[in-house]
C-alpha cells in the first residue's frame, strides 16, 4: 500500500503539523520511555548503582552526540527545501550525501566514545562507586554509533519528505525489541549495565535498517541506491554549513546541562542517580513540548524554496499553540505525579526526594523550551542558524557558568540551581525574535517584489 506523506506546500497548516507533530512526539517519547525501561529493568532487578551508572552517562551521550544529531537536521533542511524547489537530482545527491556522512561520523564517535569513557566521566565528578560501571556502559554504547546515527540521519530525511510515520513504526519497532532483549539479559543472564548496552545497540540496528530500505524503496520524491553513495561536496557545505550550527547548539546544551549535572555530582550519589531518574522523565516531557519543532523545521524551509513566504510563517503560529497546548498540560501532570514517577525506579526515600525536586521545577516550565526550540527551527529552516547558535551560547550555556559558579554559592540549593533552565529559555526567545520578526518581513519584501 502507498505510504502518504504530508503535503506542506498546501492545505491546513495546522492540520498537516499535527499530522508531522504526534508521530514525532510519539518517536521520541518512545525513545525516551524505553530508556526508562532500562533503569527500571536495572533498578528491579539489579541496584541502584547500576540505575546511577547508566544515568550518568546519559548527559555526556547527548553531548557527543550532539553535533552529529545537529549535522541530521541540516540534512533535513536541505532535502526538504530542494524537494520544495522540484530538483530531484539535487535532492537524491543530498539524501546520498547524508547517509554516507553518518556513517563516517559515527566511527568516528565509536573511537572517541570508547577511548575516552573514563576521562569524560572522571570530569563529570562521577561518583567512584558509580564510575567502573559507568565507563563499561559508556565504551558498549558507542560501539553502536554508526548504527544510532544511520537511523537519525534516515529519519531526518523521510521527515524532509513529509513522512513521519515510518520513523515512528521503526522506533516503536526498535523500541520493543529493545525492552525484551533488556528483561533477556538483564532478568535471564543477570547482567548489568552491559545488558541494557547490548540492547540498545541491536534496537539501533533494527531502526537504522528498516529506515535505509525505507529510503531504498521510495521513488516519487527521492531516488537512492546503495552503489550511488558518494559524498558531493557541493551538497555536504550546505549540510554542514546549517548543520554544524545545530549541532554546536545542540553540544553546547548538552554541555551547559553537563555543568549542572557536576554541581548535582558534589552532593553525592543519591543525589546523582535522582538527577539521572528526574531526566528520564524531563526527557520524555521535552520530546512533547519539542516535537512541533521537528515538524516547522522542514515545513519553513519548504515552503520557502516554494516561494510562500505566508505560509511559512503561519506554520511558526501554529507550532507555538501546538507545543503550549501538549508541554502545559503534560508538564503539569509530570510535576504533580513527580514523587510517584520518581519511586518506580528506585524506592529509597533520598533519592526520590532529590528527583520530585527537578521534576517540579523543570516539567511545569518545558513549554517554554517548546517555544525556543520552534523559534530556532524556524530560524534555520529560513538559512540563519547561527542566531539559535550563539543564542544558546549565551542562554544556555555562558549563563548556567556564570549561574553555578557566581550566583549558585549566594543560594547553595538544587532548587534554586535549576531556575537556570526557564530563565535561559525566555531570554534566548526573546533574542530569536528579536532576529525572526525583521527577516520575515526582509523575505516577504523579497518575494512581492520579484
Amino acid at each position: 500500500m502507498k505510504h502518504k506523506n504530508v503535503d506542506m506546500l498546501q492545505g491546513s497548516i495546522t492540520k498537516g503539523l499535527i499530522s508531522m507533530t504526534i508521530p514525532i512526539m510519539i518517536m521520541h517519547v518512545m525513545t525516551n520511555l524505553f530508556s526508562v525501561i532500562d533503569m527500571t529493568v536495572l533498578g528491579r532487578y539489579a541496584d541502584d548503582t547500576a540505575v546511577g551508572a547508566v544515568g550518568a552517562c546519559g548527559t555526556l551521550i547527548a553531548l557527543c552526540n550532539g553535533l552529529l544529531i545537529g549535522c541530521s537536521a541540516g540534512s533535513n533542511i536541505i532535502v526538504a527545501r530542494h524537494i520544495g524547489e522540484g530538483d530531484r537530482q539535487r535532492t537524491n545527491d543530498a539524501v546520498n550525501t547524508a547517509i554516507l556522512f553518518s556513517v563516517l561520523g559515527g566511527l568516528t564517535l565509536t573511537i572517541i566514545g570508547v577511548s575516552c569513557a573514563e576521562i569524560f566521566l572522571k570530569w563529570t565528578n562521577c561518583p567512584k562507586e558509580i564510575l567502573p560501571l559507568a565507563v563499561k556502559y559508556f565504551r558498549l554504547y558507542f560501539i553502536g554509533s554508526p548504527l544510532l546515527m544511520i537511523y537519525t540521519f534516515g529519519a531526518s530525511v523521510l521527515r524532509a519528505s513529509g513522512d513521519t510515520k515510518r520513523p515512528m513504526y521503526f522506533t516503536i519497532i526498535g523500541g520493543l525489541s529493545k525492552i525484551a532483549l533488556n528483561f533477556f539479559c538483564v532478568k535471564v543472564l543477570h547482567t548489568t549495565v552491559e545488558g541494557v548496552a547490548i540492547a540498545t545497540i541491536l534496537s539501533n540496528l533494527i531502526s537504522g535498517g528498516l529506515s535505509l530500505i525505507t529510503i531504498r524503496r521510495m521513488t516519487e520524491k527521492i531516488h537512492f541506491r546503495f552503489r550511488q553513495l558518494k559524498i558531493k561536496f557541493a551538497e555536504l557545505k550546505e549540510i554542514l554549513f546549517l548543520g554544524i550550527p545545530s549541532g554546536m547548539q545542540q553540544a553546547m546544551y548538552s554541555f551547559a546541562n553537563v555543568i549542572i549535572a557536576t554541581t548535582v555530582n558534589s552532593f553525592g550519589a543519591a543525589a546523582t542517580t535522582g538527577i539521572s531518574i528526574a531526566n528520564q522523565f524531563d526527557g520524555i516531557l521535552y520530546q512533547i513540548a519539542c516535537a512541533p519543532a521537528y515538524a516547522t523545521i522542514p515545513y519553513v524551509a519548504q515552503n520557502l524554496g516554494a516561494g510562500q513566504i505566508d505560509r511559512a510563517k503561519k506554520s511558526v503560529y501554529s507550532s507555538i499553540f501546538i507545543t503550549i497546548a501538549f508541554g502545559a498540560s503534560f508538564g503539569f501532570l509530570s510535576a504533580y505525579f513527580s514523587g510517584e514517577l520518581s519511586s518506580i525506579m528506585s524506592k529509597t526515600p533520598e533519592v526520590i526526594a532529590y528527583s520530585k525536586q527537578k521534576m517540579i521545577i523543570i516539567s511545569s516550565t518545558y513549554f517554554i523550551c517548546g517555544i525556543n526550540e520552534i523559534m530556532g527551527g524556524a530560524l534555520k529552516g529560513m538559512g540563519k542558524p547561527f542566531v539559535p547558535t550563539v543564542s544558546t551560547l549565551i542562554f544556555m550555556c555562558a549563563i548556567r557558568f556564570v549561574w553555578v559558579y557566581l550566583i549558585f554559592p549566594l543560594v547553595p540549593t538544587l532548587t534554586f540551581l535549576y531556575l537556570v533552565w526557564p530563565v535561559g529559555w525566555t531570554l534566548s526567545i526573546v533574542t530569536e525574535l528579536i532576529f525572526y520578526i525583521p527577516a520575515m518581513r526582509k523575505l516577504k519584501r523579497k518575494a512581492l517584489s520579484v
